[in-house]
C-alpha cells in the first residue's frame, strides 16, 4: 500500500463518525459525567481515534469513534457505558452484568442515569 493513500477522500466508516460529530457527543456525555462524580461513582469520558500506520506514515484519515462514558465499580470493574444518541435526544446506558438491551434515557434527564447504576446509592447530596 501506498502512503499516498492518506490524501484520497474517504467518509466516515460505518462504525466511526466524523470528528465534529464526535466533538458534538463528548460535549452532551459532560453532564451525566458531572452527576455520576456529584455521586461518587467512578468514571471517564473516552474518545477512541483510530489511525492506521505503515513505515510511520498514516495511511488512512483518523477513525472517530463513539464517544462514551466508562463506569466502575470499587474493584475497577466496568459495571456500565453511556452513549449518547448522533441526534442528542437521549443517553444509551448498557449495563453488562444485566446483558439485557440497554436502557434509554432522555438526554434532558442525566440523574436518571446515574440512578440506573449498579452497586451505588441511588442519592448522593
Amino acid at each position: 500500500m501506498s502512503p499516498r493513500r492518506a490524501a484520497e477522500p474517504r467518509q466516515a466508516p460505518h462504525n466511526g463518525v466524523t470528528a465534529d460529530v464526535a466533538g458534538r457527543l463528548y460535549e452532551a456525555l459532560g453532564p451525566v459525567q458531572q452527576e455520576l462524580k456529584r455521586r461518587h461513582i467512578p468514571c471517564l469520558r473516552v474518545t477512541l481515534i483510530s489511525l492506521e500506520l505503515w513505515e510511520r506514515q498514516p495511511l488512512t484519515f483518523p477513525e472517530y469513534h463513539m464517544p462514551a462514558i466508562e463506569v466502575w465499580d470499587r474493584q475497577g470493574k466496568i459495571v456500565a457505558a453511556v452513549t449518547v444518541s448522533v441526534d442528542l435526544s437521549h443517553f444509551c446506558v448498557a449495563i453488562p452484568s444485566q446483558q439485557s438491551h440497554p436502557y434509554l434515557v432522555p438526554a434532558e434527564t442525566p440523574e436518571l442515569v446515574a440512578a440506573l447504576i449498579p452497586g451505588y446509592d441511588r442519592e448522593t447530596s
